[in-house]
């Protein structure tokens, strides 16, 4: 897991390999210690998924309760690149339609720098392009 921001841009948090119910845990701790304890409530936050190879329906859970805290807020959850099984599994549970997904991180960035918010999720397709 990596973290960046910087320069009024939104963190990009780069999550990988596999997120189920033992490892889901481990990414809030690993939120809360990058980005400070209120993470979800003091920035929009933009997750890559690029090097995601699994995840299962506690992943989906916590990405669903972080997207409802962020909203709370006023903030956004942005999802960015997700490939393979990751990709799949987000369409066949909807997720999209609840959690903004981006095939870039510039494109994620660029939805949160426009100030048009909330942001509208883009189309999405189950197989990548």
């Amino acid at each position: 897991m990596a973290a960046g921001g910087g320069d009024g841009r939104p963190p990009v948090v780069a999550l990988e390999g596999e997120f189920d119910l033992d490892t889901v845990p481990e990414i809030d701790r690993f939120l809360r210690r990058a980005l400070g304890p209120l993470y979800q409530q003091d920035n929009n936050l933009i997750i890559d998924l690029a090097r995601t190879t699994f995840i299962d329906s506690s992943f989906i859970g916590f990405l669903v309760r972080l997207a409802a805290a962020q909203r709370a807020k006023r903030r956004e959850l942005l999802l960015v690149r997700p490939c393979g099984q990751v990709r799949r599994v987000f369409a066949i549970v909807g997720l999209p339609n609840v959690v903004p997904v981006f095939d870039s991180t510039e494109a994620a960035v660029d939805s949160l720098l426009s100030g048009r918010g909330p942001v509208i999720p883009p189309a999405f397709r189950a197989a990548e392009a």
